[in-house]
């Protein structure tokens, strides 16, 4: 079960989580044309610390952008206003989702540029449901990533995510946990919703970024620790085939964090028990945890 803020930050105060929705005629609602991103705000104690807020919410604000999304309010004052909806919340570790769409009805795919443009930031509890060391199963997935010329995938396009349902899904229909989707072209991309790694014996790979590859931060992370522990790491273009001599893999994401892969297809991983991906549990959960 979710367990969402009973409050929201919309158009610049706290309201009552629902007051912060669309109209049910809102043309980002039956088009999918809103932009959304997403922050871990990690309870340490005594405090909150917001693991890269700044860089989340510049790219939701220039993810926005590039969909005609453009709203007033900065990163800065879209941090306070994530604080101060903090505030309102029990305290806890929460996954917070800013969303900007516009919420006023319009109908006309491209008719709506004239409606205001609103942003809702809410918050989902996440501490007491988190089973981030239990290693997940994946599939190669039948699912093709979408293209990014078909739609923009290096922003958070709500829309998009019907891709990412169905890789889901058809994961779980032949009993795994997420799919390894693979582009047009036949090279590896994501997982259904986060960047994916492997490692081949001592070195670490990632799909190099493209415009059908998501550049998450939290990829970006990954490699920054990586270098800074002086790990081969590699960004390459990866067919089927490659996957077959790997060590271990593992999905990384804002809210999945880092999740080892115990089994790919068939064939088992043994990715927690790798010295490498020990490593880089323990570094990330030491920024995140400050």
């Amino acid at each position: 079960m979710t367990h969402v803020s009973a409050h929201c930050w919309y158009n610049g105060q706290i309201r009552d989580r629902e007051k912060g929705a669309p109209s049910v005629a809102s043309i980002s609602f039956h088009l999918g044309t809103g932009v959304f991103d997403g922050i871990m705000a990690y309870w340490n104690r005594d405090h909150y610390h917001l693991h890269r807020a700044e860089e989340h919410l510049f790219r939701f604000r220039q993810g926005a952008a590039c969909m005609g999304l453009v709203f007033p309010w900065s990163v800065e004052e879209l941090l306070a206003g994530i604080m101060e909806l903090l505030r309102h919340e029990p305290a806890g570790t929460q996954y917070v989702r800013p969303i900007a769409f516009r919420g006023g009805p319009e109908l006309w795919v491209t008719g709506s540029e004239g409606r205001p443009v609103d942003v809702s930031i809410f918050t989902v509890r996440t501490e007491k449901h988190r089973d981030l060391d239990d290693p997940i199963s994946c599939e190669l997935s039948p699912v093709e990533r979408i293209s990014s010329l078909s739609i923009p995938r290096q922003i958070k396009v709500s829309g998009a995510y019907v891709n990412s349902f169905f890789a889901r899904k058809t994961a779980e229909k032949y009993g795994a946990d997420d799919g390894l989707m693979f582009d047009r072209e036949g090279h590896l991309a994501e997982a259904s919703a986060a960047n994916v790694f492997l490692i081949v014996a001592d070195r670490l790979i990632t799909p190099r970024l493209k415009p059908d590859v998501f550049p998450g931060i939290t990829r970006k992370v990954f490699l920054e620790i990586a270098r800074d522990r002086g790990m081969d790491t590699h960004e390459s273009e990866l067919r089927r085939e490659d996957l077959a001599g790997i060590d271990g893999a593992f999905v990384c994401s804002t809210m999945m964090e880092i999740r080892a892969i115990s089994k790919l297809g068939e064939r088992p991983l043994l990715t927690v028990e790798l010295p490498m991906y020990k490593t880089l549990v323990t570094a990330f959960r030491s920024l995140t945890h400050q």
